[in-house]
């Protein structure tokens, strides 16, 4: 089990007893208008939920990445990135949250008594817990493409890992084929094994599915235009058929029977998991930690992910303290992104020396905290404030290497001395010899409006009056705009220049301000860019 700290944010069920190993509650399921066919509508769950003790809602810091169910008590297992086991009146045999991983967790399967479980990292590495034999794994070899999932064979007790090109990788179990040298036109995204044993299917993102040894192909997605890609499928234990979810909660039936979907609902975040229950019905469950249930599965307990758990997010705070005594490194001229600027610059400071460097990395800092707490992961372009640079283009490509979430750019103006205020850039689409930034033009220009907001409502500091409009800007001659590949702002948090904007630049109490305003916007963007 993952210890964690209570939260609330957006959490799909209420807060109740943080359990620290099993977790169990008495719930009932209610009726559930479910229709069966081939391609239901995608209709939210109808069924009704009662408990006399609201069932348990616990806290991760990592996002939800699988789901097993236990045929014998009825109950669920959810699995963390970072290997930490969530058990639902199931028992718990065991976790991966404390060890060192050199890659993610993406998958877990039960043993076929229920007695244990595997987890399966994207590496191929595999960890065992309960009765789950350890049978090998993948973890020291070469691969061309991630391991995105697994499955248990309930004869032989061994397991198949498979790529995100289809490759298989067989552990104590029967090899029957693979796509690992098939052309797909999208990538696999999931698998699941026949009740025998006998055969596993392979499902792709746009519904294509692959069927090897005795699984019988019942039919696929993949003529149909999918508003969101598939994410998993499960096997039907009682039909032989099997169903396929998408991003969005979607379900697709194929000779299995159709319970129900979410995906007419609004996700916190897209679909991690599906598992079924032994008589009729499955789980649902969202990268976020909530559960849906369909048909006879209960609703035992769900996981509240900090809201930007598993995203990255990138801060720049402009310039170094060490700039201003090495003019012979910070005035090199580097490629922006179709012209020539200066590797970096010293930067301002206000008129009683206190210099824009210590504020940017101040607040950098400070935001750099507020958005860990909420989950992410957060890297700083500079570690201190007495190096030099790097320069422009440097700091651009952290973030775009980091493959960031959102990235902002940290500053305070040199302005006139007259002008007050802050402004946020956005960057105009500047393709040229090194660089295209077209593709996140509008993502940061969302980025910039929620920051815009939340900075104005945290700091009460007014919108410039003397550079772009109403808190927004837009140029094409910034260098670390310019050579983004990631949704990227700059703010200029007040002008260091105008004794108003000074005193409220050289008071600690107004850059946490400014810090909880740009975390909050950010916080802002990516909320509403996980929602499907």
């Amino acid at each position: 089990m993952v210890a964690g700290r209570y939260r609330s944010f957006m959490t799909r069920r209420p807060l109740s007893t943080f359990l620290a190993v099993t977790l169990v509650a008495t719930v009932s399921v209610i009726g559930g208008n479910a229709s069966a066919g081939e391609h239901p509508d995608r209709a939210p769950y109808h069924g009704a939920r009662s408990a006399a003790t609201p069932p348990p809602t616990v806290v991760s810091a990592q996002v939800i990445v699988g789901a097993a169910a236990d045929p014998v008590t009825g109950g669920y297992w959810l699995v963390a990135a970072d290997g930490g086991i969530f058990s639902f009146g199931v028992p718990f045999f065991g976790s991966a949250g404390a060890v060192p991983l050199i890659a993610p967790i993406v998958s877990m399967a039960a043993t076929s008594d229920a007695q244990g479980y595997w987890l399966a990292a994207s590496d191929g590495g595999i960890f065992a817990f309960g009765d789950a034999k350890f049978s090998g794994s993948a973890g020291g070899t070469p691969l061309t493409r991630p391991v995105i999932g697994m499955a248990s064979d309930p004869v032989t007790g061994g397991y198949w890992l498979v790529a995100a090109d289809g490759g298989i990788f067989s552990f104590g179990a029967p090899f029957f084929g693979s796509t690992g040298g098939v052309s797909l036109a999208a990538p696999i995204v999931g698998m699941a094994a026949t009740a025998d044993g006998g055969g596993y299917w392979l499902v792709a993102s746009d519904g294509g599915v692959f069927a090897f040894g005795d699984a019988k192909f019942s039919g696929s997605a993949s003529a149909l235009a999918l508003s969101h890609p598939i994410v998993a499928m499960s096997a039907d234990p009682a039909t032989g058929g099997y169903w396929l979810v998408a991003a969005d909660g979607g379900v697709f039936s194929f000779d299995a029977p159709f319970f129900g979907s979410a995906g007419g609902l609004v996700l916190n975040r897209a679909l991690a998991a599906m598992a079924p229950t032994s008589s009729g019905g499955y789980w649902l469950v969202g990268a976020d930690g909530g559960v849906y249930t369909y048909g006879d599965a209960p609703y035992l307990g769900s996981v509240s992910v900090l809201p930007l758990a598993g995203l990255t997010v990138t801060i720049d705070p402009g310039h170094d303290g060490g700039n201003g005594s090495n003019p012979q490194i910070i005035n090199q001229p580097i490629d922006g992104g179709g012209f020539t600027e200066p590797c970096d610059t010293a930067g301002a400071t206000t008129d009683d020396g206190y210099p824009e460097h210590a504020f940017n990395f101040d607040v950098a800092t400070r935001a750099a905290a507020l958005l860990r707490a909420e989950g992410a992961n957060v890297l700083l372009t500079r570690s201190t404030d007495g190096g030099v640079g790097p320069c422009v283009n440097v700091r651009a490509a952290i973030g775009n290497n980091a493959h960031a979430a959102a990235a902002i750019s940290i500053h305070a103006d040199g302005g006139p001395p007259t002008g007050r205020g802050f402004t946020v850039i956005t960057p105009a689409p500047v393709v040229s010899s090194i660089s295209n930034n077209t593709g996140i033009v509008a993502p940061s220009q969302e980025l910039g409006a929620e920051v815009v907001g939340a900075f104005a409502t945290d700091t009460g500091e007014p919108a410039s009056n003397y550079d772009g409009q109403a808190g927004l800007d837009t140029r094409n001659n910034l260098g670390g705009l310019n050579l983004s590949t990631v949704p990227k702002v700059l703010i200029e948090c007040a002008n260091m220049r105008n004794a108003a904007d000074a005193a409220l630049i050289e008071n600690p109490t107004w850059r946490q301000q400014a810090a909880q305003g740009i975390s909050g916007g950010i916080t802002a963007f990516l909320v509403a860019q996980e929602k499907v």
